[in-house]
């Protein structure tokens, strides 16, 4: 019997040594695809910030090219206004200098 109990007892460790070699292959393995997949989500972080950044640079020129033609467009608005200004003026110069004469010489 107990050559029997010391057989059981021999197994029983010799199991318990299988299943603790098991768990540390399996601990191994687990981070193993820890590390795997924080190496992977550090890429996809890296490429989402490249990609934002490269967006934000677009928006940024598109935003600077919106405002030149906005800002060119008032100027030519000033410009054609001015002209018309100075069209009417050079028109109306005559009358106003006859005008100026009528009441200096009555």
């Amino acid at each position: 019997m107990e050559a029997q109990g010391e057989r059981l007892l021999q197994e029983l460790l010799s199991k318990e040594k299988s299943l603790v070699g098991k768990v540390e292959e399996a601990k191994a393995k687990a981070k193993a695809t820890v590390e795997q997949a924080q190496e992977e989500a550090t890429k996809i972080l890296e490429a989402a910030r490249a990609k934002a950044d490269e967006l934000a640079r677009q928006e940024a020129e598109a935003g600077r090219q919106e405002a030149e033609a906005a800002r060119e467009s008032v100027v030519s608005a000033a410009r054609s206004a001015a002209d018309a200004l100075i069209a009417q003026a050079r028109a109306n110069q005559g009358d106003a200098v006859e005008l100026v004469m009528e009441k200096v010489l009555p």
